[in-house]
């Protein structure tokens, strides 16, 4: 005889599990991404503010969870706007990671 009290037990903690799982990854990968753009940033430090403000986080909420990656400066928008662009960190490092990300959370899920 089967008992399939487990089985279900299993079955129903399922998405909790793929949550915090997918939680887990985006925090991970909010944090690759903010050394990322550290290390990659087009212009030099001056007083070194917008380099250590550049922020990477990840946050859950109801049916979604979001990577963000953004400048804690007040003229970050001038460094990813102005100038032709040429001192843009964010949005290269969303474009040159967001392949790998997709392709890690799918893994994830066929893991689970």
């Amino acid at each position: 005889m089967f008992d399939f009290s487990k089985l279900e037990q299993s079955i129903m903690s399922l998405p909790q599990r793929i949550e915090k799982a997918a939680e887990a990854y985006g925090r991970t990968v909010s944090v690759k991404m903010e050394g990322e753009a550290k290390e990659n940033r087009p212009w030099h430090d001056r007083t070194a503010q917008a380099r250590q403000r550049l922020k990477g986080r990840c946050e859950k909420e109801p049916g979604k969870l979001r990577i963000y990656l953004s400048h804690g400066v007040d003229y970050g928008i001038y460094l990813e706007l102005a100038h032709e662009k040429r001192y843009a960190i964010i949005y290269p490092t969303l474009r040159k990671e967001a392949p790998e990300v997709i392709s890690g959370m799918r893994g994830l899920l066929d893991k689970i």
